[in-house]
């Protein structure tokens, strides 16, 4: 019976002095920096992803990688942040309504 074997699929990358190094993508894992949890990628989607949004550096992309799980989280948190300021933002606007409502009617005959 065969054995089924991992491929190789090494990548050029810069690391945090600006060489280059060759990195083996396929089954590739990283921490994410905000939960802790390790994420593997598909090869291809990864380099893409470490051009893209990391300047094709592998060392920037592993002190600061942030899953998508944390990013909603962090979504949800700004979220009920925005609801807040609206609810503040309302309540400032009934004191100057009651407010401009109690000089009229001070003022009126």
């Amino acid at each position: 019976m065969k054995k089924s074997r991992k491929a190789k699929v090494f990548y050029s990358l810069l690391n945090r002095n600006g060489r280059e190094v060759n990195i083996d993508l396929n089954n590739y894992k990283v921490t994410c920096t905000i939960t802790g949890n390790r994420k593997g990628f598909y090869h291809k989607y990864l380099k893409a992803l470490i051009e893209r949004d990391y300047d094709n550096n592998i060392d920037t992309f592993r002190t600061t990688y942030v899953s998508r799980e944390a990013k909603r989280v962090d979504h949800a948190q700004r979220k009920l942040d925005n609801i807040q300021d609206r609810i503040s933002r309302a309540y400032d606007l009934i004191a100057q309504l009651k407010q401009q409502k109690q000089e009229l009617t001070r003022n009126a005959p």
